[in-house]
């Protein structure tokens, strides 16, 4: 008798943990929004060349924006700027550096009621 309900209770505490560790990792995720870019641009000193990628950032007023460009991951941070209405599609704003390339300053995701606005 012992046995079966020590049994019982290790199998709730693992099912307990199973849940914390499943929702910690989801939280830590953020959030994940397809894009499209139509001139290639830096972020740092990696270029992202025109075409689509998937970003993913936190759902924060700052923080890191990531870009998975091939087998890199580009990471910039970032503060979010809000907008007066939502975005009905991508946009993106470059700067020219002084070698001729372009430095990407800001992302406008669709569907979104800000922008982010790279460091």
């Amino acid at each position: 008798m012992y046995k079966n309900y020590s049994g019982r209770i290790l199998g709730r505490f693992l099912a307990v943990t199973l849940v914390l560790f499943s929702a910690v990792a989801l939280h830590a995720q953020g959030l994940q929004q397809k894009i499209e870019f139509l001139l290639d641009g830096k972020i740092g000193t990696e270029v992202v060349k025109k075409g689509n990628y998937t970003i993913s950032f936190p759902d924060a007023d700052s923080g890191n924006l990531e870009i998975k460009v091939g087998k890199k991951v580009v990471t910039a941070p970032f503060t979010r700027q809000p907008l007066e209405i939502e975005a009905v599609s991508d946009k993106m704003s470059y700067r020219d550096n002084p070698d001729g390339s372009r430095q990407i300053a800001s992302i406008t995701l669709r569907g979104r009621k800000y922008a982010f606005v790279l460091q």
